[in-house]
């Protein structure tokens, strides 16, 4: 097998991991989806119906909105990360399912390819959800917003490949929550979602710059409030490229430790 041929996926059998899981999916959908959507409303209505009481506007935006559209955002990350390090890690230690995956034809570029297909559509779900409830408080000021679920998706990629990555070289469960204390938490406080990050020191507004939930508010926030075509394509294009660069990652880490 040649080196590129060990990280190509195949779609046929990327799909049928994609599949499997939107089957298992689809029995506990009601319980699954619940938590992990009421946390983003709770904060649109403390800070947003609260909050936006006191402090009307930010950059002429009211602050209902500003933060609306940067929840739909977060809404992605949380579904995607949970997806691909708490449930693929159960999956992978617990269950053992990983690896009765791989006696069938799926290679573990398959298996990588599949479970962050899967977790990029359980992000769309979530964040399309959360954008129809922003829409039913009148939130949403631009016909654009029916184009954002395919950033959704993308952006639900990017937080599965960092998921999945992770997870792939975690030795135990316990490590997880490094994972969301130190990394997931920061990006949902210093991504520019409650505020405008020119209001913080400099250094702050730069590390955020190279997180990807800044770039995901980036692009749903024109999208819900006004179409800026160069913010979008800009931040798409950053958000292609990190989830393109980290994909040999987990594929050669659960190849070592699931095959080897």
């Amino acid at each position: 097998m040649s080196a590129l041929a060990q990280y190509l996926p195949s779609p046929r059998y990327a799909a049928r991991v994609w599949r499997r899981e939107f089957l298992v999916f689809s029995k506990v959908w009601k319980n699954a989806l619940l938590p992990q959507f009421f946390d983003p409303l709770f904060y649109l209505l403390a800070l947003g119906f609260g909050l936006g009481t006191y402090l009307t506007h930010i950059q002429g935006i009211p602050y209902k909105q500003f933060i609306a559209a940067g929840l739909i955002a977060s809404a992605v990350m949380w579904a995607a990360s949970f997806e691909s390090t708490w449930n693929a890690f159960f999956k992978m230690e617990e269950e053992r399912l990983f690896d009765a995956i791989l006696t069938t034809p799926v290679q573990v570029q398959d298996l990588v390819a599949g479970e962050v297909a899967w977790a990029a559509t359980r992000a769309v779900i979530y964040g399309t959800t959360f954008l129809g409830i922003v829409a039913a408080f009148g939130l949403v000021r631009s016909p654009w917003a029916l184009a954002i679920p395919p950033f959704l998706a993308l952006g639900g990629a990017c937080f599965a490949m960092l998921g999945i990555t992770f997870t792939s070289l975690s030795p135990r469960i316990e490590f997880f929550s490094f994972y969301f204390t130190l990394f997931i938490t920061p990006l949902f406080l210093f991504s520019g979602i409650f505020y405008p990050l020119d209001k913080l020191p400099g250094w702050v507004s730069t590390l955020a710059w190279f997180t990807p939930l800044y770039h995901l508010v980036q692009i749903t926030r024109p999208l819900v409030l006004g179409p800026h075509v160069l913010p979008v394509v800009g931040n798409t294009i950053w958000l292609v490229a990190l989830t393109a660069l980290l994909y040999a990652i987990p594929v050669r880490a659960m190849r070592k430790r699931l095959v080897a």
